[in-house]
């Protein structure tokens, strides 16, 4: 394993022999940079492994909103119907009996 890296596979699967694949592989490959381009690469991807971090946040937090307005107007319509107490409109929604009560002081 720690001479892997020195050996020379005489095989490479099909798909290697794309053209931009070996360009990317050579653009990669953090041997051959000096300290100041591995440190500009390392800079470089942790910038990005935040901004990825930082939009599935976003992409999280908008599911919830959506939930929470789904549930929303769920516990309103079974309110309107005025057939379910709030004990069972809270367990057919998968609420809290606090989120149906505030539910129905606000509209």
């Amino acid at each position: 394993m720690k001479t892997l890296h020195t050996t020379d596979p005489t095989q490479y699967p099909a798909f290697w022999n794309e053209e931009w694949l070996k360009r990317a592989i050579d653009e990669l490959d953090t041997r051959k940079m000096t300290p100041e381009e591995r440190a500009y690469f390392a800079r470089v991807t942790a910038a990005n492994a935040e901004a990825v971090k930082a939009e599935k946040q976003k992409i999280k937090e908008a599911r919830e909103a959506e939930n929470l307005a789904v549930k929303s107007e769920t516990v309103k319509k079974l309110l309107a119907l005025g057939i379910l107490t709030i004990n069972q409109i809270a367990e057919t929604v998968g609420v809290s009996e606090d989120f149906v009560q505030k539910v129905s002081a606000n509209k």
